[in-house]
């Protein structure tokens, strides 16, 4: 094996070391240098690498994090619309039962929506966690969706029948006609001026002259005018085969024809006709024949609204 003399020296000093050194170490030096630059460009590769997946990956993370707050107020959402939805369906209960209507079946509105799943999807769900949660979001979003369109379609329904209802109720008598004591009752008794026997057809309500009178319910003025033993006398016409008889008015503020309003002042008390008193004859047929008009008042000035 041939050697070569190296001769070494020190810097600033008239030292130096002589080595000899194996001949193929020299020849050996393009190989070596080759491997240093090929290491040191896989450094670099491996560094810029490293520099682009820490960067992605932050982004990944973050659009994680943005992915689970969305997620979150989409659940926060659906958590509220379905709790408004329970209440409604709460209210939508009472309304039922004040009418004495079916109550709406609750087991109809938590019925979910979809259809049967693939393996594909199988498969996603049970490696992917946001996969699994965003399927579930959209679960929970069809079934809330398909419980408040159903909720809207019986709101909806309920909302007509209570407005056929009120529209009704309107025309039916339910409050006092006036203020006052009640007199005479519905019934058989001896009329206080003839001192015959006879039915009574309604009810008498006393108070002081010019006491307000009012339509005990919508309606139509059948008559105003002038009779011998009623005086001044009022009847409206309800529909339904209901009408209302005002009699002994001092005033009367309505005529024929026009259309009155429940608490409408129709005139005023006074003792016309054959009276001995100041006082309201007020009486309520059904049909052709009267029937007691207490039973159409409600107690506590409430109405049938």
């Amino acid at each position: 094996m041939k050697f070569i003399k190296a001769n070494i020296h020190y810097q600033n000093s008239s030292k130096s070391v002589t080595l000899s050194l194996p001949e193929f170490l020299f020849r050996g030096h393009k190989v070596i240098r080759a491997f240093v630059i090929v290491g040191l460009l896989l450094l670099v590769v491996q560094f810029a690498a490293t520099f682009v997946y820490d960067g992605v990956l932050g982004h990944v993370l973050k659009a994680r994090v943005d992915l689970d707050k969305q997620m979150a107020q989409i659940e926060g959402t659906l958590d509220y619309l379905d709790g408004t939805s329970t209440v409604f369906f709460k209210d939508e209960q009472r309304v039922h039962s004040k009418f004495a209507l079916t109550l709406p079946d609750k087991e109809a509105r938590e019925l979910g929506t979809g259809g049967p799943i693939g393996p594909d999807s199988l498969l996603m769900r049970g490696t992917s966690p946001v996969y699994e949660r965003m399927t579930l979001l959209r679960e929970n979003a069809g079934r809330i969706q398909n419980k408040l369109e159903m909720n809207s379609a019986s709101f909806a329904s309920l909302s007509e029948y209570v407005g056929q209802q009120q529209s009704r109720w309107r025309y039916i008598p339910s409050i006092a006609p006036t203020s006052g004591r009640f007199g005479s009752p519905f019934g058989l008794r001896i009329h206080p001026v003839t001192g015959v026997a006879r039915m009574h057809q309604g009810i008498d309500i006393s108070n002081e002259r010019w006491t307000p009178i009012f339509a005990s319910a919508d309606g139509v003025i059948e008559q105003a005018k002038f009779s011998p033993s009623f005086g001044n006398y009022v009847a409206i016409n309800h529909g339904n085969n209901l009408k209302t008889r005002y009699g002994h008015m001092q005033m009367l503020l309505v005529k024929q024809g026009q259309l009155v309003r429940r608490y409408q002042i129709i005139g005023y008390m006074g003792s016309t006709g054959m009276s001995t008193g100041t006082h309201l004859h007020y009486e309520v047929w059904v049909g052709d024949r009267p029937v007691n008009p207490v039973a159409y008042i409600l107690p506590g000035d409430y109405s049938v609204d």
